[in-house]
């Protein structure tokens, strides 16, 4: 399908090393690419993001093929007071016809072999170090899964996963680190505290948890 293609929005590469595949992240928020998966032409990135090669190079052909859709679950709550829920995101897949590297273009917010969206992850850790609240309760806001074995009644595993995550800096790398000695519940303050201090001034009267989520999806 070819069609005109909007002004394209900032995009974020993500990816290690000199792997095949990459994440593309395109400035769109998941909500609209839900309601509409973008075009091939609307969201094909300007180059492959290993090789450097143009999309669309002045007298040639296009570089970075449609190749197709992929999708995935995100976990997680629309925002910081709606109910956690699972939705299902159709990433755009490109090849490139140079190095034959795969692109996966997906909206703001869906991390790299993570279940949960940047901004669920976000609120959690907000809610847990600055609210307080238990880690049970954490998961009963984030979690849209309900049923759990005894063991994780009273806990939940996610939380330290993904603040040793971020301390290690796989997680919102924007994060400047604490002292190793700092403890798991102060790296997700400093996690929580710096993504929100991402999104404008307009947004400062919001509540530090939903600011979190609103700078998370641009950290991803």
């Amino acid at each position: 399908m070819l069609e005109h293609a909007p002004r394209r929005a900032p995009a974020h590469v993500s990816g290690g090393g000199q792997s095949s595949s990459r994440i593309v992240h395109f400035g769109i928020d998941v909500k609209s690419w839900v309601a509409q998966v973008p075009t091939v032409d609307a969201v094909r990135p300007g180059r492959c993001p290993i090789c450097g090669s143009a999309s669309r190079p002045a007298g040639g052909g296009i570089v970075l093929h449609g190749h197709g859709l992929r999708t995935r679950d995100q976990w997680g709550p629309a925002n910081a007071t709606a109910p956690p829920e699972v939705i299902e995101i159709h990433g755009r897949r490109y090849e490139c016809q140079q190095c034959d590297a795969v692109i996966l273009v997906v909206p703001g917010g869906v991390l790299r072999r993570r279940l949960y969206s940047a901004a669920a992850i976000a609120l959690a850790l907000a809610v847990w170090s600055l609210e307080r609240k238990a880690p049970a309760e954490v998961r009963t806001r984030v979690s849209p899964w309900r049923v759990v074995g005894p063991a994780a009644a009273n806990a939940w595993a996610s939380l330290r996963r993904w603040t040793k995550a971020v301390r290690a800096g796989r997680l919102f790398p924007v994060v400047r680190m604490l002292p190793g000695d700092a403890r798991l519940y102060q790296v997700a303050a400093r996690a929580a505290t710096t993504l929100a201090a991402l999104v404008p001034s307009s947004a400062e009267g919001l509540p530090l948890s939903t600011r979190a989520m609103l700078g998370a999806a641009h950290v991803s």
